[in-house]
């Protein structure tokens, strides 16, 4: 392997130096051979002091001009993302199709992935800092910049991930919240009174997913064995075009409702969409200034496809041999067995209404519960409890730290939640007082009792 200081630099007549060196043989058994060229000779020189840097340790860039960080992000998320043992799932998918719209194609897409430097993200996130976001959600964008380049490392595109070479952006963690036992009891004593009531013991047990509770079917409860097998999850993903052109689709002009009214089966004008039931919002406003090549507006398309509340795998569902089964109280599956009963009545009722989907929780004729509902639900119960509003989500940190305040080995709080790694399980359990009083008494017990116990008895001797 040649030494760069053996490598001839020349002028060109663009003004430019060039230097010229062979680092090996192509595929097809002829040299080599990589260009590099700079306004100085100095910078021809780090450039080549880089090349041979990664060719001595493996890592022979790939031929050819590396793509923007738009070219490349694009191409990871359409072919190679949604696919394979480690896909995304379609609601991650369209959360890191987001933050490359929103900040990451507008600051970083334009640089080349093989020019890019600690100081391009460095002032991505002070731009977000300055927007007002969430930390937290700093953070996401900076995981998907992570994520991306690591593909990018992987498929030598790059010869370093310059994401894993700075401090990752926002605050230490912070212990998420959970409910205290009288907090849990207090919303169980209401839950019991509500229809679907059943759904917030559930999800204080076992802890699933909010999705994962709302998509659980009949066929993944085992009432005799006292067992919920966790395969499906309800989600909402947003609409895709079906129409042969996104653009003229997205631009095309949209009328208000004469009323602002719509009725099932009235079609609205301008935007040709007929209405499946009453509703009291008005059709979209009039799209203006709409730029070339826009393709949004998919839920507006007439033909739209592949949005709205759909049925996915759960998280991580590849990664697991088998699906994810939990046991649960036996008083669970005795009011699980009661809203099996009151279901059946309710079908009976709706006749030919009935949506049938399975569905454990679901509305009176059958149709699944839009998330939204389901938050507003909780939200409802949490004040009428008289507790502090929280996240739906909290029920899911609840359950671990209840089950680890009982005792329950941190292997099985990962099984019961579904977790690939037991970090993710120790970031969910918070350590109440109570866990610590229990630990105290277990040193008393074993260390400072007999001796706070011979002291007592030396006291009464000297006394007496």
């Amino acid at each position: 392997m040649p030494v760069w200081r053996d490598i001839p630099i020349t002028l060109g007549p663009d003004g430019l130096y060039h230097a010229k060196v062979t680092v090996g043989r192509k595929a097809n058994g002829k040299l080599d051979r990589r260009h590099r060229s700079g306004k100085t000779v100095e910078a021809v020189k780090k450039k080549l002091r880089e090349l041979l840097k990664e060719v001595d340790a493996g890592r022979t860039p790939r031929p050819g001009k590396a793509p923007t960080v738009e070219d490349w992000f694009s191409t990871w998320l359409t072919d190679i993302a949604p696919y394979g043992k480690r896909a995304l799932a379609p609601r991650s998918l369209y959360d890191y199709w987001s933050r490359c719209r929103n900040w990451i194609f507008p600051h970083l897409g334009a640089i080349r992935i093989d020019a890019l430097e600690p100081d391009h993200l460095d002032k991505l996130y002070k731009a977000m800092y300055q927007a007002e976001l969430a930390e937290g959600t700093v953070l996401k964008t900076h995981a998907v910049v992570r994520r991306g380049l690591e593909i990018a490392y992987r498929r030598e595109r790059v010869t370093r991930n310059v994401a894993k070479m700075i401090d990752p952006p926002g605050s230490p963690s912070i212990a998420r919240e959970s409910l205290g036992r009288k907090e849990i009891r207090a919303v169980l004593q209401l839950a019991r009174e509500r229809r679907n009531g059943t759904r917030w013991f559930l999800g204080l047990a076992v802890g699933p997913r909010q999705g994962e509770t709302l998509g659980l079917r009949w066929p993944d409860l085992d009432l005799e064995e006292g067992t919920v097998a966790i395969q499906w999850q309800l989600q909402r993903l947003p609409w895709q075009h079906g129409c042969e052109d996104p653009h003229a689709c997205g631009a095309a002009p949209r009328e208000r409702h004469p009323r602002g009214l719509h009725r099932t089966g009235e079609t609205c004008p301008g935007s040709g969409v007929k209405h499946d039931r009453y509703h009291k919002r008005g059709c979209p406003k009039p799209t203006k200034g709409c730029p070339p090549g826009c393709t949004g507006h998919a839920s507006k398309c007439p033909q739209r496809t592949g949005g709205g509340l759909v049925f996915t795998r759960p998280k991580g569902w590849r990664r697991r041999p088998r699906p994810r089964v939990a046991a649960l109280p036996p008083s669970l599956v005795v009011l699980l067995s009661k809203h099996h009963k009151a279901q059946a009545a309710e079908r009976l009722e709706a006749g030919n209404r009935w949506h049938d989907l399975g569905l454990v929780f679901c509305h009176r004729d059958g149709r699944p519960i839009d998330p939204r509902v389901d938050w507003q639900e909780w939200k409802d119960l949490l004040l009428e409890a008289g507790v502090p509003p929280a996240r739906v989500h909290v029920m899911r940190h609840s359950a671990a730290t209840t089950l680890l305040d009982l005792g329950v080995d941190l292997s099985i709080v990962q099984e019961v939640l579904g977790h690939t790694d037991s970090r993710t399980t120790r970031g969910y359990q918070d350590v109440t007082a109570e866990i610590t009083k229990r630990a105290a008494r277990a040193m008393e017990r074993e260390l400072f009792g007999d001796v706070a116990s011979l002291d007592e008895r030396r006291r009464r001797r000297r006394s007496s």
